[in-house]
């Protein structure tokens, strides 16, 4: 369920919050190693833009990004656009499933742009989601369901929640 006093101002501040963890976690943090940028979103088309740019640090032996790289960063921003479009209050969410697809090989100094979808919000779960373009060709897309649990006392200490 969407919460219907939640606009535009409120996503992007949840967002940039989430976004600004990454800033403070110490250097070699999974957080610092899917470092992305907030780029647009709209609250009423349920929907939120990440920027990406592919480093050494996230490829495989072959030269190309590790597909696991792709899912996490897939993953994280599935999770942290449908937590900004839903305004999480007094509850978390984590995944409980991720399917994806990698349609093309990606490289160091690609930049993506991953849009996120939110499908379905309901009282119990979330299904969003992404699709990972370099320029306008689809490189990557991924499903994701979401379990929405209430806030518990390690959950309300993280930095990620604190308002």
């Amino acid at each position: 369920m969407l919460r219907t006093d939640h606009t535009n101002e409120n996503c992007r501040e949840f967002a940039e919050r989430l976004l600004s963890v990454a800033a403070v976690s110490p250097e070699g943090s999974y957080l610092r190693l899917l470092d992305k940028t907030l780029l647009d979103f709209s609250v009423e088309e349920r929907w939120i833009d990440f920027k990406f740019v592919v480093d050494a640090r996230h490829l495989n032996v072959i030269g190309t990004v590790h597909g696991g790289i792709m899912a996490g960063l897939a993953d994280e921003c599935m999770g942290f656009g449908a937590a900004s479009l839903i305004g999480l209050e007094d509850e978390v969410i984590t995944t409980s499933d991720m399917q994806f697809n990698c349609m093309k090989a990606i490289y160091v100094g690609d930049v993506l742009r991953i849009h996120v979808s939110l499908r379905h919000a309901g009282k119990r779960s979330l299904i969003t989601t992404a699709e990972i373009f370099r320029g306008e060709e689809l490189v990557f897309m991924a499903t994701e369901n979401l379990f929405r649990l209430p806030k518990r006392n390690v959950a309300s200490d993280s930095a990620i929640l604190r308002k």
